[in-house]
């Protein structure tokens, strides 16, 4: 049986995604959408990770340069969505 490692790509996807996860739970009880964007950044920081992980991992390189388009899709969104404000 193999044995999962814990490494420290892993604890920055858990502290980013517990992160997402309290802004937007914050944001939707307070109904204030002014944290959106950093939120959006902290999705695109944990996509990124996601790509690492994988090509770490697997030596995937179509599934990381995947992960890495989208979170570099979403970093443009969010610093678009920054500069509008």
């Amino acid at each position: 049986m193999k044995e999962k490692k814990f490494d420290i790509l892993m604890l920055f996807q858990l502290i980013f995604a517990v992160l997402v996860m309290l802004i937007g739970i914050c944001g939707k009880i307070t109904e204030n959408y002014n944290l959106l964007p950093l939120m959006l950044i902290l999705i695109s920081i944990m996509l990124l990770i996601m790509g690492l992980r994988v090509y770490k991992r697997n030596q995937s390189l179509l599934w990381g340069i995947f992960l890495l388009c989208i979170s570099l899709y979403i970093l443009f969104v969010a610093v678009k969505g920054i500069m509008v404000n």
